[in-house]
């Protein structure tokens, strides 16, 4: 069997698990793959075979032990080199989403961690998602956007900054602390976010707002 072909399927299983909170379902994987209802079911029986899946009709696509460590090795590696291209080489976020579905199945184990130690370790994606994920919490999905894409008047808490540490040592300060509330005031045409947290009202450039990340309240898209 194809290895980028196998990876595509359990990265796209995990995908599902995590948005569906439950089994993934063999029409949305051939939804997301963009391939027949038969590809899906003879490519399920293969991965079944190979022990990653198993299969519960009615229900749908479950992760063995085997498969979840497999699907958590890939989905490192995407996230990886997506922080790459969007932290070093300066893509756009969606671009580097788009470039490291490509790469994940190019580079090597030794090259990805290279890059890994390049970038100083880190712990979050652009996404905000760890990087290091644990297989046996690969259902949990944790519902936070970026700050840059809440609307004005839209609330909620701080939950992740992914910004190097001496930025973030200066937003603690003033009161960007995960954990607490923030609400928008204004957003600017040219990107900056005016926001009040703890009692004060700050301005948030685009590049800094786009790595905070908040659990909303609401509306707030």
């Amino acid at each position: 069997m194809h290895t980028d072909r196998l990876e595509e399927y359990l990265e796209t299983i995990l995908y599902l698990i995590k948005k569906n909170q439950s089994p993934a379902k063999t029409k949305q994987i051939a939804e997301e793959l963009n391939v027949s209802s038969p590809s899906v079911t003879e490519m399920i029986k293969k991965l079944h075979s190979m022990g990653f899946v198993e299969y519960k009709p009615y229900q749908g696509v479950e992760l063995t032990d085997k498969g979840a460590e497999e699907a958590a090795r890939i989905k490192r590696k995407h996230q990886v080199i997506e922080t790459f291209l969007a932290e070093v080489l300066d893509f756009d976020r969606r671009e580097a989403h788009k470039e490291a579905c490509e790469l994940e199945h190019a580079v090597s184990d030794s090259v990805l961690e290279k890059l890994y130690d390049f970038m100083g370790n880190p712990e979050y994606c652009p996404d905000g998602h760890p990087i290091n994920i644990d297989k046996n919490d690969l259902q949990r999905e944790e519902g936070f956007i970026p700050l840059d894409e809440m609307r004005e008047g839209s609330a909620g808490t701080i939950a992740r900054v992914t910004l190097p540490r001496e930025t973030k040592e200066r937003l603690t300060s003033l009161g960007i602390i995960t954990g607490e509330d923030i609400q928008v005031r204004r957003k600017q045409k040219q990107g900056c976010v005016s926001v009040m947290a703890f009692g004060s009202e700050i301005a948030l450039g685009r590049d800094i707002a786009k790595k905070i990340f908040i659990t909303p309240r609401g509306k707030n898209l």
